[in-house]
């Protein structure tokens, strides 16, 4: 079990510090192709900071481990969401969202859209008898997916409806492009090695400690994979960035959907969310709940605060413990 916890743990700490690298050389890569910093958070920062969640939940479905792979990717979503109640944490003494552009609604809602969908996916494979697929890929999934290349598409065409000037981030110092694609690429493996021993450690530590695979999913290896997105959301705050960081959160739980597709393509024993466990809409209700108080707190503005935190974040704060507990007690009770 020392073993099992040790190779976790060190996948885990390889994965903060090549996550950090990738939003670093993703965002060089962003800037030097002329990108700009206005899809910079919410595309390419956090596909890249996504990365963990994509080598991790397609070993768990290699090694049959459905609910590992699907409690990864939601579990990822409301960890995310919990990263901007800290945030606010740090922040000052107004609310965080009080800062930010409304445009992230947005992003929030094709979030809330795509995870019902699974949601929807995983109660019909659970109450009927027939799955509904295309060549063992269920058809929540292709779903998901083409909401996804939708949704993408629309984000991208009203950011560049409307951008405003802004400046754009000091990148560091005269690297290339050629030596950021490099670097990319390079971490980018380290990341995939450390999360294949991510999602084997995982599943082994809930096989021996008699835990469900939904929970230590949903809560160890999710938390485990979002680290980066910890360590990208602070560093853009650190320089004011709160747009960015507010881009990367949501834009990585957009990103973290359509990794149930990469799931299902990796499971063969047919569609991955037919063949998981209903305590994954749980998860998922939970984290809707969390992405629906942000859509208020993006919308509504307000100005009062709790604790020096806005009362969304301490909402959210609050909901996600809540939770956690309810998925550690359907653990142990499974």
């Amino acid at each position: 079990m020392i073993k099992l916890w040790s190779v976790f743990i060190i996948s885990a700490l390889a994965i903060i510090i090549a996550g950090t690298k990738l939003s670093k050389y993703g965002d060089v890569i962003a800037i030097k192709t002329g990108l700009g910093q206005a899809l910079v958070g919410s595309i390419l920062i956090a596909g890249a900071t996504s990365l963990p969640e994509v080598v991790t939940s397609a070993t768990a479905s290699l090694i049959n481990s459905p609910d590992i792979a699907i409690g990864n990717v939601y579990g990822s979503n409301t960890f995310n969401l919990m990263i901007l109640a800290a945030v606010d944490l740090l922040h000052g003494t107004s609310p965080f969202l009080l800062n930010v552009r409304s445009k992230h609604i947005l992003s929030a809602l094709l979030g809330i859209l795509l995870s019902a969908i699974g949601v929807l996916s995983i109660l019909s494979g659970s109450f009927l008898n027939h799955n509904f697929d295309i060549l063992g890929i269920g058809m929540g999934s292709i779903f998901i997916l083409i909401t996804y290349i939708i949704g993408a598409r629309l984000i991208y065409r009203y950011e560049r409806k409307n951008q405003v000037a802004e400046e754009e981030e000091e990148i560091d110092g005269d690297m290339s492009l050629k030596e950021a694609i490099i670097k990319f690429m390079l971490v980018a493996v380290i990341i995939i090695v450390a999360g294949i021993k991510l999602s084997q450690s995982g599943d082994q530590i809930a096989a021996l400690t008699g835990l469900e695979r939904t929970f230590v999913g949903s809560i160890l290896v999710a938390a485990a994979t979002s680290l980066p997105e910890v360590v990208a959301s602070f560093g853009a705050i650190k320089i004011n960035a709160y747009d960015m960081a507010v881009g990367n959160v949501l834009g990585s739980n957009i990103f973290n959907m359509v990794i149930i597709l990469v799931a299902d393509l990796f499971y063969r024993q047919g569609p991955v969310l037919a063949n998981v466990s209903l305590n994954h809409t749980v998860t998922a209700l939970i984290g809707l709940i969390l992405s629906s108080v942000v859509v208020i707190g993006l919308f509504y503005r307000s100005k009062k605060t709790f604790f020096n935190i806005g009362w969304d974040s301490f909402a959210n704060i609050f909901i996600y413990l809540i939770g956690a507990y309810l998925l550690f007690n359907l653990g142990i009770n499974f």
